[in-house]
C-alpha cells in the first residue's frame, strides 16, 4: 500500500513527541540562577509589608531621640538605629523588585 504510514511508525512519532514535551517541561527555567527558587508573590508582598512597618517603627524611635548626642549611650543608640534603617532600606529595595530569588 503506497502512501500509507504504518501504524508502528505513527506510534513511534507520537512517543517521540511526548518524550520531547516531557523533556521541555522538566527543564529548569534558564532565568533563575542555579541553586535559587523564585519567591511566591504573596510571600514577597507580606515580607515587604513587614519591612515597611519595621522601617516606620525604627524611624519613630529615631525621631524620639534627643537632638544632642551628649552621652555615649545616646550616640551608640542613634548609630545602631541608623544602621538598622540602612539594612531595612536595602531589604525593601530587594523585595520591591518584580522577581525575588531565594537561595535553597
Amino acid at each position: 500500500q503506497r502512501g500509507v504510514v504504518p501504524e508502528y511508525l505513527r506510534e513511534r512519532v507520537e512517543q517521540w513527541k511526548t518524550e520531547e514535551e516531557e523533556k521541555v517541561a522538566n527543564m529548569p527555567d534558564p532565568t533563575i540562577p542555579a541553586g535559587h527558587v523564585l519567591m511566591d508573590s504573596r510571600e514577597k508582598e507580606e515580607t515587604l509589608q513587614i519591612l515597611l512597618r519595621s522601617k516606620e517603627k525604627m524611624t519613630e524611635q529615631l525621631k524620639s531621640l534627643p537632638l544632642r548626642n551628649d552621652t555615649l549611650r545616646l550616640h551608640n543608640t542613634r548609630k545602631e538605629l541608623e544602621g538598622k534603617l540602612g539594612e531595612i532600606d536595602g531589604a525593601i529595595k530587594i523585595f520591591s523588585r518584580p522577581r525575588v530569588f531565594i537561595k535553597q
